[in-house]
């Protein structure tokens, strides 16, 4: 299958307020259509099966494939660059210490209760802490939520800027968090490509490619979704994890593909990164008429 589109993108200094994975300006629909953008060459990719044949993807030319398999896939680009397809992490339902691991096989603890972009600012916090970097800030210059996910089942698009390391960056892509098992731990799923602030701009189409071309074998996504701790007994109806609820987890994302869109035109316009508030769209996070 193939999962959704979005891409790194120039920083712009906006100070927008966003609810639960979503802003007020994402919200706003277009009152005319965006202009047409001439189109660029294509990006030319090789192809790349991991070796347990659980997913598959495009590595553009001068990348390096970290690691792949279990459905995820991870590469880097000569110049900072890096792509992360489908990484699952283990996180502990409680109170979240930056740096403090666990308990037990747990990345870390944070709120399954907390705002998706509060997590999503958590997770990277905690990530940039294990690697040197605990000053690390995050800010959301654009956040869409997807709808008519399984109960308990969190899942957004975002667009952000890390300050606070030592060279800045810019990433983008989709952050899913799942209900909590009957241990306290939930998974949460992120998909992002990410890029230093200085070249993230010319790194967009590249990134685009690769997700367009990342697929994931019959029965994986089942798996990433599955609960951690396995249940005691069989609950009635369908359990957390089974195919009828992975089927609408998937369903929900293809019927959000115009929110997708939306965000990326945003960036692929270069409407981001234009360092003017009364410049930009209010649906693309400033304060000028939609486009």
């Amino acid at each position: 299958m193939k999962f959704l589109r979005i891409a790194a993108v120039p920083a712009i200094s906006l100070v927008i307020g966003i609810p639960p994975f979503v802003s007020a300006q994402a919200q706003a629909k277009p009152s005319t259509a965006p202009a047409t953008l001439p189109a660029a060459p294509p990006v030319q990719l090789q192809p790349y099966t991991a070796q347990d044949q659980s997913v598959s993807a495009g590595v553009p030319s001068g990348w390096t494939v970290k690691n792949a398999g279990t459905g995820q896939i991870n590469m880097s680009g000569p110049q900072g660059e890096s792509i992360n397809f489908g990484d699952v992490f283990l996180v502990h339902d409680g109170p979240f210490q930056l740096g403090q691991k666990g308990p037990g096989a747990a990345l870390m603890s944070m709120p399954s209760s907390a705002k998706l972009t509060d997590k999503l600012t958590m997770f990277i916090q905690q990530q940039e802490s294990h690697s040197g970097s605990p000053a690390a800030q995050v800010k959301f210059i654009y956040a869409a939520p997807l709808q008519s996910l399984p109960a308990g089942v969190q899942c957004g698009v975002f667009i952000i800027a890390i300050s606070g390391i030592a060279t800045p960056a810019n990433g983008a892509g989709v952050f899913c968090s799942l209900p909590p098992d009957t241990a306290q731990l939930f998974k949460v799923i992120l998909l992002m490509g990410s890029a230093p602030s200085a070249i993230a701009a010319k790194t967009l189409p590249t990134v685009e490619a690769v997700y367009k071309s990342y697929k994931i074998a019959p029965g994986w996504v089942q798996k990433m979704l599955s609960p951690y701790t396995t249940p005691a007994s069989a609950s009635p109806g369908q359990p957390a994890g089974s195919a009828a609820e992975t089927q609408m987890y998937l369903r929900a994302m293809a019927n959000q593909q115009a929110v997708i869109d939306h965000g990326f035109t945003c960036a692929n316009a270069g409407i981001l990164g234009n360092g003017s508030n009364w410049e930009t769209p209010r649906e693309c996070g400033g304060w000028a008429p939609n486009f």
